[in-house]
């Protein structure tokens, strides 16, 4: 007979659960939208960095259960009115259900026990910021009714400062801290730092810039010349 999976159960986490909540944080951590990351973390820091979080005050850690193992969880925060709204509201920072415990309900769970959260609060709203991204994750969140509101956008730092860049500005050199960390990011992806024949694709995605902004301001230059009224025309 197939074994019968056991039914999960959510509540929330007292600080005795901390530890237990560091092992699914860190696989969490490999699902990140921004890929694997360059230093894993001890778990001693993690364990620091959860019980800081913990203690601050209007924070909420619910966790999934099964079979006494913790395999998810669910991280969020009370935000009082600010600068941007009127309203308090509930942050859901981050939900995540390990591989293992999966479509057992524990997600749904997990998310109850932030709505109390947030009606004990007085909060009107629960915003959440999709921890994966995943089209599963988006799915969940739907049925449940949340609504988009806006999208989360990724740049590569070291892209972004080539193209705010401004054309004809002289090139500062690169620091040599972001030179060392294109090049863990290449070991980290099982790529040569250099690649064969000895080509930087780092500089050489600076030049390619660099005439792609003197096109842009050529181009420019010719479109908004205008006509020299003193010359003639032969009809």
């Amino acid at each position: 007979m197939p074994a019968v999976r056991s039914a999960a159960s959510a509540r929330l986490a007292t600080e005795d659960d901390l530890e237990a909540v560091v092992p699914v944080i860190q696989a969490a951590r490999a699902d990140s939208p921004l890929g694997p990351q360059f230093i894993a973390p001890a778990s001693s820091t993690l364990s620091a960095q959860l019980r800081t979080w913990y203690g601050m005050s209007g924070s909420t850690l619910a966790i999934a259960e099964q079979d006494k193992t913790v395999t998810g969880f669910a991280l969020a925060r009370v935000v009082p009115p600010n600068l941007f709204s009127d309203i308090s509201h509930v942050q859901l920072e981050a939900l995540y259900v390990a591989q293992g415990g999966r479509r057992r309900g524990a997600g749904r769970m997990m998310v109850h026990q932030v709505a109390l959260a947030a009606a004990r609060a007085g909060a009107e709203w629960v915003v959440t910021m999709p921890l994966t991204g995943a089209r599963s994750e988006q799915r969940f969140l739907s049925g449940l009714g949340f609504s988009p509101a806006g999208s989360r956008r990724v740049a590569e730092t070291a892209s972004l400062l080539r193209r705010l860049d401004p054309p004809g500005r002289v090139r500062e050199r690169r620091p040599r801290a972001l030179d060392e960390l294109i090049a863990r990011r290449r070991r980290s992806r099982g790529l040569p730092e250099t690649p064969p024949g000895g080509v930087d694709l780092s500089r050489l995605a600076d030049r390619v810039s660099q005439r792609e902004s003197t096109s842009m301001h050529v181009n420019r230059d010719v479109h908004t010349r205008r006509w020299d009224s003193s010359s003639s025309t032969i009809s």
